[in-house]
């Protein structure tokens, strides 16, 4: 082994030695430095016996020792023949077992305990080998994620995309996570734009309404500085905005009058077709395309925060009717009521509010007053997160002539854009209806 040492114009040298770890076992390949420090170049990875000191035997545990029987030491091979290299995420099925024949509580109480599975596994030569030849093997195996495209080793996949999906999970960790945020909104249109975007992140573009270039490459996790909800991937879904655009947006704007402020609340009222409840941040994922997108952002650039609302107004309801949106609670019209749904949705009758409450309680993402393609009817409502587009109408009174020919004209165009229309009427067992439309949904999803 030869080192250089640094001193006036002297070199300093790395060079590579080789360490042997154990008895039996592969050797690693290190590296020392100039100052003498060894830097370990073996695999980083959750699946090998070197990730988090495994190697040493350390993660002891006296009550599960007090326990343990050599059938567990059989599980564990079982496990290691099973699984191996990727033992980790599976480590728990062997405290389940001891759990249950000993009434304890190992595998719930303590998370480190996995690497005590992982200690006997290492601790056992047979299984030791068998797990070393095992990840070996799998060395520079890639998995390209079907979302953003990228490749990444197979030993770096996350053991929870592991236990859940084995080894060729629908997409990376981080598209996983992307697409658990867009659950509510998920559909055909949504899948293709998201693996469109997740693949070109690092492409330059320009803002829509600054103009100026950026990336989205290290913004996935990006969110509104206030209110906890809003992300910024998903306007880029539709439209180009930056991150600095989007941020301004969510600031809370505080300039203009008391009448200015309840002016752009009434506009955000008629842009969102409901009754804006305390989180505006949420309200972003209610538009689908970028005219939508942009009228919101632009809206909310010059919009005070609720929490902003309260302060000035008393309460949110305070300033809706300082609005006008929602001037005492209820309005009786000529053919029903106007009246307040629980997600803040603005439903023209008692029946409505009764339904609007239903799809909210059942977590059935939805929106109100939905404009009809090519036409200028509004549905009741749409229901998202089915692969077909979804509408459904209460129709609660047919017995007027216009009435019904209007529901009749709805139909033929929900027919012919390819739109399932669920049609409710006053003696319609709705519930059963929307249960069974939500079951059939989850099926499907």
């Amino acid at each position: 082994m030869q080192l250089w040492a640094r001193n006036g114009n002297s070199r300093t040298q790395t060079v590579q030695i080789r360490i042997t770890i154990g008895p039996g076992e592969n050797a690693a390949q290190q590296n020392v430095d100039s100052r003498g420090n060894i830097v370990d170049t073996r695999i980083s990875s959750f699946y090998t016996p070197f990730y988090a000191g495994i190697e040493n035997n350390w993660y002891k545990n006296p009550a599960l020792d007090s326990v343990w029987k050599p059938e567990y030491d059989v599980l564990v091979e079982q496990l290691v023949e099973t699984h191996a290299p990727y033992i980790l995420p599976f480590a728990r099925d062997v405290l389940r077992v001891v759990d249950k024949q000993n009434n304890t509580h190992f595998a719930t109480e303590d998370s480190r305990l996995d690497y005590y599975i992982l200690s006997r596994a290492y601790q056992m030569p047979h299984t030791r080998q068998k797990w070393l030849d095992a990840l070996e093997s799998e060395k520079g195996r890639g998995f390209v994620c079907p979302i953003c495209k990228a490749q990444i080793p197979v030993l770096s996949l996350q053991p929870d995309l592991v236990a859940q999906y084995g080894t060729h999970p629908p997409s990376c960790r981080t598209c996983s996570y992307v697409v658990r945020r867009y659950t509510p909104v998920w559909g055909e249109d949504t899948k293709r734009r998201l693996n469109d975007l997740m693949s070109h992140l690092s492409v330059t573009r320009n803002c829509d309404i600054c103009r100026l270039p950026f990336s989205l490459e290290r913004h996935v996790f990006t969110y509104a500085p206030i209110g906890g909800a809003g992300d910024l991937l998903y306007p880029n879904l539709y439209a180009n905005i930056c991150c600095g655009c989007f941020k301004r947006a969510f600031h809370g704007y505080k300039r203009g009058s008391r009448a200015t402020h309840a002016k752009r609340l009434y506009e955000l009222f008629v842009l969102i077709g409901k009754v804006p409840t305390t989180n505006f941040n949420y309200l972003l994922y209610l538009f689908h395309d970028r005219e939508g997108i942009m009228k919101y952002i632009s809206l909310l650039k010059k919009m005070p925060f609720p929490y902003q609302y309260v302060k000035e107004f008393g309460s949110l309801f305070a300033a809706l009717v300082a609005a006008g949106v929602f001037p005492k609670g209820s309005k009786r019209m000529a053919l029903g009521t106007m009246i307040l749904a629980n997600d803040g949705h603005l439903c023209l009758s008692m029946a409505e509010k009764e339904i609007d409450d239903f799809l909210f309680e059942a977590g059935i993402q939805h929106n109100k007053e939905v404009s009809y393609p090519d036409s200028g009817y509004r549905a009741d409502w749409e229901l998202f997160g089915s692969v077909t587009r979804t509408f459904v109408e209460y129709f609660g009174l047919m017995s007027k002539t216009t009435y019904a020919e209007k529901a009749k004209l709805k139909a033929d165009i929900a027919l012919a854009h390819g739109i399932e229309l669920i049609a409710i009427y006053p003696r319609t067992d709705w519930r059963s209806a929307m249960t069974s439309w939500n079951a059939q949904r989850l099926k499907i999803g």
